[in-house]
């Protein structure tokens, strides 16, 4: 068990006590220097991640929150749903309530603090329980994915669908571009997005081997075992995903505590060693994917 500095520890019992708009904007405001301070100091991304994670989930969860959506249950997906967020990450939910909810006030909330508040492709609109559940029923692809990184209810009834082919599809379809190679390194014209083409196709590798485990763990780093010990990835798999993802959320930790994260980036802009763990660790997922490929028979895109 990691043991998080104090001052996370107790930042993050608060955060479900918060009782008014001033605290909330308080504490997610604060969460954020705390973060890129633990960085400076050596803590562990994932811990990071998970404990920032709880934090957000936990606030939109209170009082203060509950009162602004006269009630309605925002269900956290995407990064926060997993357990996968860092600061940078966009904070989408899915609303649980009659559909002349307006979660605006929530949204301008958060990006007031500097945070990042996103609709899920779904759109705003809030839905009752029963109609979240049909739409789940008829789901695939992408909007599939929204409601396995729901998690309780949503993930429960995703796991129970007979099929669940369409996850790994969309996983194929995020394989990491083809790396053009330079002198042993990742050619320093080429685009580097570190969450879209290196995070995302681990998370959705592992979305996918989880539910197919009939597993509900919802993070990313908990389904890959969850996957292995069903048999659904190989130990070497989990290993390859594993080893590549925390050395993308270290890289991603470091654009976000240098304020470049939402910069457009090239190889070149990496310095040597960053570019070389980025293309070793895009080549680990590459690998991956295209095993679960020829195994399922699922064409690849060139």
């Amino acid at each position: 068990m990691t043991l998080l500095h104090e001052s996370l520890t107790e930042l993050a019992e608060l955060a479900p006590q918060c009782s008014d708009t001033p605290t909330v904007r308080g504490v997610l405001a604060e969460s954020q220097d705390l973060v890129r301070n633990a960085i400076d100091h050596g803590e562990r991304p994932q811990a990071l991640v998970e404990w920032f994670s709880r934090l957000v989930t936990d606030v939109l969860h209170s009082e203060a929150i509950a009162d602004m959506t006269g009630g309605a249950q925002l269900v956290l997906t995407g990064a926060i749903g997993r357990g996968d967020a860092l600061p940078s990450s966009p904070i989408k939910w899915l609303t649980v309530g009659e559909s002349h909810v307006d979660t605006t006030p929530v949204s301008d909330l958060i990006t007031s603090v500097g945070l990042v508040a996103e609709h899920t492709h779904l759109g705003p609109t809030a839905r009752t329980k029963q109609e979240w559940l049909s739409m789940i029923g008829t789901a695939q692809g992408s909007d599939l994915a929204v409601f396995a990184d729901a998690g309780t209810w949503c993930l429960e009834e995703v796991v129970a669908l007979p099929d669940h082919r369409p996850l790994l599809i969309d996983a194929i379809e995020h394989r990491p571009p083809t790396l053009r190679i330079h002198d042993g390194l990742p050619s320093r014209d080429m685009a580097v997005d570190i969450r879209k083409d290196l995070l995302y196709p681990i998370i959705a590798i592992a979305r996918w081997a989880g539910v197919a485990a009939h597993s509900t763990d919802f993070s990313t780093r908990r389904r890959i075992p969850a996957a292995v010990a069903a048999g659904i990835l190989t130990t070497s798999q989990a290993d390859f995903l594993r080893q590549a993802w925390d050395a993308g959320l270290q890289l991603q930790f470091r654009r976000w505590t240098d304020r470049v994260h939402s910069h457009a980036a090239t190889a070149e802009s990496l310095p040597a060693i960053q570019r070389s763990i980025y293309g070793a660790s895009s080549r680990l997922v590459s690998d991956v994917i295209r095993a679960l490929a020829q195994q399922y028979d699922i064409p690849l895109k060139s």
